[in-house]
């Protein structure tokens, strides 16, 4: 379920039984297994693959641009594995 305020951009790849809290943001190059659950006011954005039966809280940002001093915009990307709680 994709609550109503939530934004999913449509290149977003969402398997079934993924949950997306109200007023969370999913990014255009996301990719989100089966079962895993986005709480509400959760941004996941960039070259971001969450696998399967995770459960994402509340007030969470994955997938952003580093905030590194020596991060020079290059291509980066974030993996996530299965069944974790990620508070």
């Amino acid at each position: 379920m994709i609550h109503p305020t939530a934004i999913v951009h449509s290149g977003a790849r969402l398997a079934s039984g993924v949950s997306v809290g109200p007023y969370s943001i999913i990014g255009e190059h996301v990719e989100i297994g089966e079962g895993t659950s986005i709480g509400p006011h959760v941004v996941i954005e960039g070259r971001t693959r969450i696998g399967a039966q995770n459960r994402i809280y509340r007030f969470n940002e994955r997938g952003r641009p580093r905030q590194d001093k020596k991060y020079d915009v290059e291509a980066t990307a974030l993996e996530i594995g299965d069944r974790n709680a990620i508070r």
